[in-house]
């Protein structure tokens, strides 16, 4: 497989033709690129916004991290002060089109042209997954005229629904093609996730389908109901596949320029290690169910795992110095960049079967899950899921929570709090603490704390309401006429607005 050094090299001189609203040329005429080459700058440019920058985000707002106090880095991720002109912002919504989904658009293109359909559900999945995290962070967003380049320098803002409608059905159609030419040989090199393998991206999208599905329950419910019935029922008789492995970018090495995006941005180039502390929220859950995947996902001091309180970061370092004291997140240079993990599948399809009213394979699909997450981690599930993590017998809000905490668990592997943190918009879970007012900055939890219950933070400035989504880019806003549509609220109040499947 082809080093990091190439591909980010590749992101680079590929996307400096074009252009996301004032790109130079129309990706309806590509220029003479190698569809392998465009593949691999896609990927490497989603996956670098996906850890680097929202993982990191989600992470903050998901409470598995914490700011140290005796650094400054990411305050206002804990304060929920990012706005429109954060560098974060617009650097990663600018990457993601511009980067990501618009090399990927042309490879789509080129490879639709020649009729090469096992090539072109890999774009489609590229484009369904990019573009899903898209609506669920920024709501509205170019879809339809987003990569027309000269031809549509102002492209309309689609509806989240109607995006989410397009991509569902780009994943239905790309699934239904003839793969029987597909020549897994040419993009065995330039697959970085599956090494060219088809099948494997069958997988992967039929379980984005189901994400896309469950995303929506419960403001779509007819249209979710219908066909999570009908890709279960497919499943059943082996018509498709879910994923039965982890979809990871993992050829990351131990050098500048080449290692994980995350460790890249946050400790190679800042040159230091502690920025990122464990959240008390967090490991209060961990610790509290005796759940060995701690040691996976930090490293003590002095054999103790504590967390800091979220917006405790101003604590002056004369009262306590986190990196002497608090848990730091394992964050390594090889560290795998997980798009969607094997655990996460199949803790979807144990949330499907449960909202189809089967709680037995609920039941045994959760329980794969949270096994295959401990396994991963390498760590020992002992008999937690008899115990601590046993699947409620009844009570569906129950249930649902038992999945959801399960998957707040699994993406904290990472840095893939992006996800858990849509996922605690849509459900509630993890849910709120009751006592807020009683928690003081530092790193100790009252006695009437609720382990694992999401603490507003104390430097928080959206009136004690958890953010939801990114406010819009200046860019957008300031250079495309129709994106008007949160440009006369305040940054706060943008954060704090839902995305479409929330109602």
């Amino acid at each position: 497989m082809k080093k990091l050094s190439i591909i980010f090299s590749l992101v680079l001189l590929l996307s400096s033709c074009d252009k996301f609203l004032d790109i130079n040329e129309n990706p309806n005429y590509p220029s003479d690129v190698s569809d392998e080459l465009l593949l691999t700058s896609g990927i490497a440019a989603v996956t670098n916004v996906y850890c680097a920058d929202w993982g990191l985000i989600g992470s903050f707002w998901s409470q598995h991290w914490a700011q140290n106090n005796t650094s400054s880095q990411y305050k206002i991720y804990e304060s929920y002060a990012i706005s429109s002109n954060t560098n974060v912002i617009e650097r990663s919504y600018r990457a993601m089109f511009v980067d990501g989904l618009s090399d990927n658009e042309i490879f789509l293109k080129k490879v639709e042209a020649n009729e090469n359909w096992g090539a072109y559900l890999m774009g489609a999945v590229i484009k369904a997954y990019g573009f899903q995290y898209l609506v669920d962070m920024y709501g509205n967003v170019p879809y339809t005229e987003a990569f027309l380049g000269l031809d549509k320098l102002n492209p309309i803002i689609d509806r989240g629904e109607d995006i989410y409608a397009n991509i569902y059905q780009l994943l239905i159609d790309a699934l239904d093609k003839d793969f029987s030419n597909y020549v897994i040989e040419n993009y065995e090199l330039n697959d970085i996730i599956f090494e060219g393998d088809i099948d494997y991206w069958a997988e992967f999208a039929n379980s984005l389908r189901l994400r896309i599905l469950l995303r929506q329950f419960d403001a779509n419910s007819a249209f979710a109901t219908a066909e999570i019935t009908q890709l279960i029922a497919d499943m059943e008789a082996e018509n498709i596949y879910l994923l039965d492995k982890d979809v990871a970018v993992t050829n990351f090495e131990d050098a500048d320029s080449k290692s994980n995006p995350l460790y890249e941005s946050d400790q190679r180039q800042l040159n230091t290690t502690n920025n990122l502390k464990a959240c008390a929220t967090f490991v209060s859950y961990l610790e509290a169910n005796e759940d060995t995947r701690i040691e996976s996902l930090f490293t003590p001091v002095s054999g103790v795992f504590l967390g800091l309180v979220p917006g405790s970061y101003n604590v002056p370092s004369t009262e306590f110095e986190a990196p002497n004291l608090i848990a730091s997140p394992i964050v390594e240079p090889e560290m795998p960049v997980y798009w969607m993990t094997f655990a996460e599948s199949e803790l979807l399809i144990a949330e499907a079967y449960l909202r189809l009213g089967n709680v037995e394979m609920a039941k045994a699909y959760y329980e794969s899950g949270v096994a295959e997450s401990f396994s991963r981690m390498g760590a020992d599930i002992g008999d937690l899921l008899s115990g601590a993590y046993a699947f409620p017998t009844s009570g569906f809000n129950d249930q649902l929570k038992a999945i959801i905490m399960q998957k707040w668990v699994d993406a904290a592997e990472g840095g893939r709090g992006i996800e858990s943190h849509i996922e605690r918009v849509r459900t509630g879970y993890p849910e709120e603490t009751t006592i807020n007012d009683q928690i003081q900055v530092g790193y100790t939890l009252p006695a009437e704390y609720i382990p694992g219950t999401l603490i507003y933070s104390k430097k928080g400035t959206t009136g004690g309401i958890l953010p939801r989504r990114f406010p819009y880019p200046d860019s957008e806003l300031n250079f495309n006429s129709n994106a008007a549509e949160y440009k006369a609220l305040s940054d706060a109040d943008v954060i704090l607005q839902k995305v479409w499947w929330k109602n």
